[in-house]
């Protein structure tokens, strides 16, 4: 019977939810133009509800949150090793049969000696290392340290990124909208920020610590990086305002790097975003300006330092650790596949392995099961078809003209080409691909779905603009319930794989007791 309640309770307020969405609503006719108080605190009282959905499940399971650490505690262990003064992590004394092995990268035969050993730890020259990108220590791990004298549990960095990223998605998608469709409704711009937040960060929500904490880093700092470079070449401002935020967008953008690489390709989005710039800002000007050709010369420099600076000093970090500035340690991982035998990126370029690659990221089916939750990981188009609605916007020939007389064309193409170009990368330097590997790409494909939604909606009609708003908005809570049932596939020890009792429950209730 109280499953039979809290499942009324649940489908009632989902009902009550599509009902106020339907096309007639007034919500449809209220756009982000003109924020006045009310709107700004719905707008942030929606985010905080996404925040804390995403954020609050992550210690849920004992084998995340810090309780069962095994080796997903390794940011923790190298803030205390940086404060050691040095850049390998101790655990003790190294097992012997690993220090005499010819490979020690051979799993099996690590296996058949039984050999004792961290797991998913670079080895080198006898030390053990952190392969995971070390810009994270820095910004969150060693000044929670210093300052409180005790450890961060991993999984709280992680929250702490979600928590950023997510109101970067909202900024983003808010300056965006306010230059190139501000007639877009206040709804619509809410839900997509919501559902598109929730899709690029979900996997992190059900298995928080270590991996998912380089890649959140990654994300957090990418999307702030764009946030900068958008408001420096489309916000409107003068050439010294615009450096200023370029030079912050390259900080973010270089720190990427130290998270995790594969999201920091998306970095190539600073190419159209300095062409357009410099249409708008030519180095050689008028008099009327007041700064000559060779100042902006010098602040366009001065704005792409952080990209010198962070990349040498990463290479500093792996020169002193490998002897090589290119190599973070993937080469020497004690994990299943002996990565040290992959040789050069080139040695591993196979068409037809990264074809079939490409199409299992994005196509890939898995029919349904007939247990709850019933989903498995597709492709990304297909897990969330939602994003599928850019290549269709991309199709129509107004969207297109608008696109390039906003002067965002060459960005929604390069743009459009980087989920297959982190896919590519993704290929070439791991063994094989998993679902957590897409958070690498969703926010890059939401981003485009949200910038053609955009400009589709305002090439729509009077009439037919309520109608969109109130389709995209369903489609978008349709994307949120997606997420939920992903989050609950037993999957990577989280809660309902480590606890299927939580699974049975959940399911119980939306199915109303049956």
């Amino acid at each position: 019977m109280k499953y039979f309640a809290a499942g009324c309770v649940f489908w009632g307020l989902v009902i009550s939810g599509l009902f106020l969405l339907r096309s007639r609503s007034r919500l449809h006719a209220m756009t982000i133009e003109n924020m006045d108080a009310g709107k700004k605190g719905f707008v942030v009282f929606a985010a905080g509800i996404v925040i804390a959905a995403c954020i609050l499940p992550m210690g849920l399971s004992p084998v995340w949150n810090g309780q069962i650490p095994d080796h997903r505690n390794q940011y923790e262990v190298m803030a205390e090793s940086i404060l050691n003064g040095h850049l390998y992590m101790d655990y003790g004394e190294i097992d012997k049969q690993l220090l005499e092995m010819e490979n020690p990268y051979d799993y099996e035969r690590r296996s058949q000696l039984g050999v004792n050993y961290p797991w998913d730890h670079a080895f080198f020259n006898g030390h053990y290392y952190m392969y995971f990108g070390v810009v994270p220590v820095f910004l969150i791990f060693l000044p929670y340290r210093v300052i409180t004298g005790a450890s961060l549990t991993t999984y709280h960095a992680t929250q702490i990124f979600v928590l950023c990223f997510i109101i970067g998605v909202f900024t983003l998608f808010y300056v965006l909208a306010k230059r190139f469709f501000p007639r877009i409704t206040l709804i619509m711009y809410v839900l997509l920020a919501s559902s598109f937040s929730v899709v690029s960060v979900w996997y992190s929500i059900e298995a928080p610590a270590l991996y998912c904490t380089a890649n959140t880093a990654g994300l957090c700092m990418e999307i702030w990086s764009i946030v900068f470079f958008v408001k420096a070449v489309w916000g409107r401002e003068t050439f010294k305002k615009s450096i200023l935020y370029a030079f912050f967008g390259s900080m973010f953008g270089a720190l990427a790097f130290g998270c995790r690489p594969p999201v920091a390709l998306a970095n190539l989005l600073v190419l159209p975003m300095l062409a357009e710039f410099l249409r708008n800002y030519p180095i050689v000007q008028h008099s009327k300006k007041k700064e000559s050709a060779g100042q902006r010369i010098v602040m366009l420099c001065a704005a792409a330092m952080p990209y010198v600076a962070v990349g040498l000093l990463l290479m500093m970090y792996n020169y002193m650790r490998f002897q090589n500035p290119f190599e973070f340690g993937q080469s020497y991982q004690l994990t299943l596949a002996d990565q040290s035998s992959y040789g050069s990126i080139w040695s591993r370029f196979d068409l037809i392995g990264i074809w079939n690659g490409i199409l299992w990221n994005f196509i890939s089916y898995v029919p349904l099961k007939h247990e709850f939750p019933y989903l498995s990981f597709n492709g990304a188009l297909v897990n969330f078809p939602i994003m599928c609605f850019a290549v269709i916007g991309l199709m129509n020939e107004e969207v297109r003209k608008a696109l390039k007389e906003n002067k965002i064309w060459s960005f929604t193409i390069v743009l459009s080409a980087m989920p297959i170009i982190i896919t590519v990368a993704d290929l070439l330097w791991s063994p094989e691909l998993n679902e957590r590997y897409r958070m690498d790409i969703y926010w890059l494909m939401g981003l485009l779905c949200y910038v053609i939604i955009g400009f589709c909606y305002m090439n729509k009609t009077e009439g037919s603009k309520k109608k969109f708003s109130c389709i995209m908005s369903y489609l978008a809570v349709m994307t949120l319930f997606a997420c939920f049932l992903l989050y609950l596939v037993p999957n990577d020890s989280n809660i309902t794989e480590y606890n299927p009792m939580v699974l049975e429950i959940v399911g119980r209730v939306l199915r109303m007791g049956y």
